[in-house]
C-alpha cells in the first residue's frame, strides 16, 4: 500500500492517520515525511530522520514490519545540475530543481568517489537497522535507488519538460552512474565482499567503505519501469540489467550483465488509464516478467491503480477494478504489489480508496464511515477489503482466461481457490466493456455453475447473496460452497 500524507509530517493541511486497510507491506515514496535522500540529507553531514522515524513507528504499531523504500531525488547541494528545471517536482511544493541529476562526485562513466551517496546510505542503514530501533520501528526490507528512472532523455528517448508544462524527467544520468550507485548501496546494505564495483575495478571488500553488510537480510531493487504501451521502461530496464537492447549513444551502458548482478528484485509500475481495463496490462506484464525471469530475478509491482480518479470517474467501476487489478497480477504470477494510493481523494489524485471528507457522485463516492481512523471509505476501499478477504490464506486451484492469459481478449475470467475444511470457491467476472451497472455483478453474461455446489456468493460491496447467480459481469463476485472458514 501507498499513503502520501501522514499526520505529524510536514505543514500541509493534509494530515491523515495511517491507513487502516489490511496490508502486509508498505512502500515509502512520494509522501510528506521527507523520507528520501533529498529530504533526509538536506546538507553535507546533516541528516534528519524525524519524518521517517514517525512513519516507521506508525507502521510497526499498525503491525506492518515489511517496508519497501525508494530513495531517489539528489539533494541540491550535491546535484551535478542544481538549476535543472526539467526534473520531477522542480520548483513545486518548495522542492528544488536538479533532483533528477546524479551527484557531482560521480562521473558519467561511474568513476569518482560517490562519497555523498555512500555517506547517506551508510548513515541511513545504520540508523534504521539497529536492533534497539527495530524493537519499535518497522524493518526496511527492500531498498530502491530511483523512482521511474526510465523517464529520461539520457538512458531513454524521452523529451523532458518542466513539471508545469508536461512530463518531467526522473533521471538525467547514465547507466554507469546508476550501476555505481546500486553497487555502492548493495555493498553497504548486504556486504558481499567479492561483488565488483565495476567502474573502479575494485570490489566491495577493497573499496574502503566505512561499513558494509549493515543489513544482510535486506534486498536491493531496480526498476519502476512501466510496461504500458508508449512507454519504453522495459527497454531501459533490459539495458540496465545487461546492456542488451541497443542503449542510446552516450548512455555509458558497456558493462554486460553487471546490473543484473547488483539487483535482487526487478520492479514495475502498472496503471490502466484512459479507457483501459486491468486485464489490458497482462501482455505488458508478461514481457517485463519474462525479462526479470531471464535475469533470474523476482518481479514485484511497486505502483499501480486506475491512475487519476477523474480518468475513471465511475465509482461502481472503480470498485470492480480493484479486485480485477489484483487478480490480473495474480494471474501474471507477480509476487507482490503496492496500490497507489490510499489517500489521493481528489479528481487528479490516483486510485483513492479513502477520503477525509464525505464525497458523492463523480469521480469518487466515499460515504462509508471509517470508524477506526475517521474519514470515509470510497467504493474502491470497500472492494479492497473484500479482495483481501477473498484471497488471503487461499490456495489458487485454477485460472481461466478468454484465450491466452498473457494476451487475452475480452470475456470471462475465473480464478478457483480452496481452503482447509473442504472450502471451494470461484472468483468470476467478464472483462467486456460496460458503460453502467444495474446489478451487483454489473452485467448479464450467462455463466454455468462451477464444479461444486454453490451455497452463496459475495460481491465487492461485502454483500452476501444466497444460492448461485444466473449471470456475471464486469464486477467480480466470489461463488462459494460454504461460508469462508
Amino acid at each position: 500500500m501507498h499513503q502520501s500524507h501522514l499526520a505529524g509530517c510536514g505543514t500541509s493541511s493534509h494530515q491523515f492517520p495511517l491507513f487502516d486497510g489490511p496490508a502486509g507491506t508498505f512502500r515509502i515514496w512520494g509522501n510528506v515525511c521527507a523520507e528520501g535522500w533529498q529530504g533526509i540529507n538536506p546538507a553535507r553531514g546533516s541528516f534528519d530522520f524525524s519524518g521517517l522515524d514517525l512513519l516507521l513507528a506508525d507502521l510497526k504499531n499498525r503491525g506492518i514490519n515489511d517496508v519497501f523504500i525508494t530513495l531517489g531525488k539528489t539533494p541540491s547541494w550535491i546535484s551535478s545540475n542544481p538549476t535543472d528545471m526539467l526534473c520531477d517536482e522542480a520548483g513545486m511544493n518548495n522542492l528544488p530543481p536538479g533532483m533528477c541529476d546524479p551527484p557531482v562526485d560521480l562521473n558519467p562513466d561511474g568513476t569518482g568517489t560517490d562519497q555523498a551517496w555512500r555517506d547517506f546510505v551508510t548513515t541511513l542503514v545504520q540508523h534504521v537497522s539497529a536492533s534497539d530501533y527495530l524493537a519499535n520501528h518497522a524493518h526496511i526490507a527492500f531498498y530502491e535507488i530511483w523512482n521511474e528512472f526510465h523517464r529520461s532523455d539520457t538512458v531513454a528517448t524521452a523529451v523532458c519538460q518542466t513539471p508545469s508544462a508536461g512530463i518531467s524527467c526522473s533521471y538525467r544520468g547514465t547507466f554507469a552512474q546508476m550501476l555505481r550507485m546500486a553497487q555502492d548501496l548493495r555493498c553497504i546494505v548486504e556486504g558481499h565482499s567479492s561483488d565488483p564495483i565495476t567502474a573502479t575495478g575494485l570490489t566491495c571488500g577493497t573499496s574502503g567503505y566505512t561499513a558494509t553488510g549493515l543489513d544482510p537480510t535486506a534486498m536491493i531493487m531496480a526498476g519502476d519501469a512501466g510496461p504500458q504501451p508508449l512507454d519504453d521502461g522495459n527497454t531501459v530496464m533490459e539495458n540496465y540489467l545487461d546492456c542488451g537492447a541497443n542503449p542510446p549513444a552516450g548512455s555509458m551502458c558497456n558493462y554486460g550483465n553487471a546490473g543484473a548482478a547488483a539487483t535482487d528484485v526487478v520492479v514495475g509500475h502498472v496503471y490502466f488509464t484512459h479507457g483501459e481495463v486491468p486485464e489490458d496490462l497482462l501482455p505488458y506484464i508478461a514481457v517485463e516478467k519474462a525479462m526479470a525471469d531471464t535475469a533470474g530475478k523476482p518481479y514485484f509491482i511497486g505502483e499501480g491503480s486506475w491512475g487519476k480518479n477523474e480518468d475513471t470517474p465511475n465509482p461502481t467501476l472503480q470498485a470492480a477494478y480493484v479486485p480485477r487489478w489484483y487478480l490480473t497480477l495474480l494471474i501474471s504470477g507477480v509476487q507482490r504489489a503496492y496500490w497507489y494510493a490510499w489517500d489521493h481523494a481528489s479528481p487528479t489524485g490516483s486510485g483513492a480508496l479513502w477520503s477525509p471528507d464525505l464525497l458523492s457522485g463523480s469521480p469518487l463516492e466515499c460515504d462509508i464511515p471509517d470508524l477506526k481512523i475517521g474519514g470515509y471509505y470510497c467504493t474502491g476501499g470497500i472492494a479492497y477489503y473484500e479482495t483481501v478477504d477473498w484471497l488471503s490464506d487461499a490456495t489458487i486451484a485454477s485460472v481461466s482466461c478468454p484465450g491466452s492469459c498473457t494476451n487475452p481478449g475480452p470475456g470471462v475470467f475465473t480464478v478457483g481457490i480452496t481452503r482447509s475444511g473442504g472450502y471451494e470457491a470461484e472468483i468470476v467476472w467478464d472483462s467486456s466493456a460496460v458503460s453502467s451497472c444495474s446489478n451487483p455483478q454489473c452485467g448479464s453474461t450467462p455463466f454455468p455453475n462451477p464444479p461444486f455446489t454453490v451455497s452463496q456468493w459475495r460481491d465487492v460491496t461485502a454483500t452476501t447473496h444466497n444460492g448461485a447467480p444466473a449471470t456475471i459481469g464486469a464486477s467480480p463476485i466470489i461463488l462459494e460452497n460454504m461460508p469462508r472458514p
